[in-house]
């Protein structure tokens, strides 16, 4: 695939957005992870769908978190076996049942 060509589809990635509910188990979207947890393919649990997006106050313009709106918290279990909740924007996530076709592709 060409870089133009993946660019193209990293950005309809991205702009396909997936309705989720608490409880919905979740992963990343090939190619738009932005944080260090979870891996690709590990999956999380949906806890909470925010009614207004939640932006993170201490990123200056220069960081790629700069006015991303996270819509949901999510729990994962870490590499010591704890849950740990974060905050997500939802359009880089997708359902985690569509992890293997996506990379079978």
């Amino acid at each position: 695939m060409s870089d133009l060509s993946r660019l193209s589809q990293l950005a309809e990635d991205y702009l396909r957005e997936h309705r989720f509910q608490r409880g919905d188990l979740v992963t990343w979207k090939p190619g738009l992870r932005n944080r260090k947890m979870p891996d690709y393919g590990e999956p999380m649990v949906v806890v909470e769908v925010l009614d207004e997006p939640v932006y993170d106050q201490t990123a200056d313009s220069g960081s790629p978190y700069f006015r991303e709106p996270l819509t949901v918290r999510c729990l994962l279990v870490d590499e010591d076996g704890d849950a740990l909740v974060f905050y997500y924007d939802a359009r880089r996530l997708m359902p985690y049942g569509d992890w293997r076709s996506s990379v079978a592709n």
